[in-house]
């Protein structure tokens, strides 16, 4: 999980629309293309505002575990400043499964006095499988910040025109 939260001098319409505008976000940045491009879907319901990431133009199908990776949060202004906050997470059905997991490698341990093989080998595999889905979380966190900065360069240039 990440945790988001970023402020700027700005209108906060013109945010929500360089977020919406996927093409011009993705275009600036330099991904490594080798596991595909990132697209990200965006909803936004009043204040709240979700990320989707979904990899395209990849020789497999992007299956995003259940849920997949995604921002969830809000996106407020308050005077001339507005304020994008939240969280990254990948599939919190995932997290539970996981933690599951966690716990029955633990009470193992204390019921054998000793760590179990399988037990490592699932975790292993666990963190094997679910790698690029980790990876899609920075994604988002950058494809924010991109986002953040294009609304800086605008918002600095309306300020000299004036």
């Amino acid at each position: 999980m990440l945790f988001v939260n970023y402020k700027i001098d700005a209108d906060r319409e013109l945010l929500l629309s360089n977020i919406m505008n996927n093409d011009l976000v993705v275009s600036e940045e330099n991904y490594d293309t080798a596991n595909g491009k990132p697209k990200m879907h965006i909803k936004s319901k009043g204040n709240r505002l979700k990320i989707k990431c979904e990899m395209t133009e990849r020789p497999t199908k992007d299956n995003a575990f259940l849920e997949g990776t995604y921002f969830l949060g809000s996106l407020t202004q308050k005077g001339q400043s507005s304020r994008i906050r939240g969280l990254i997470m990948t599939a919190p059905i995932y997290h539970s499964i996981f933690l599951a997991l966690l716990v029955v490698v633990i009470c193992q341990a204390i019921i054998v006095k000793g760590i179990p093989v399988t037990a490592i080998f699932l975790v292993l595999f666990d963190l094997m499988m679910f790698k690029g889905e980790f990876g899609k979380q920075s994604l988002i966190k950058r494809y924010i910040f991109r986002a953040l900065k294009i609304t800086y360069r605008i918002n600095s240039n309306k300020r000299k025109d004036t």
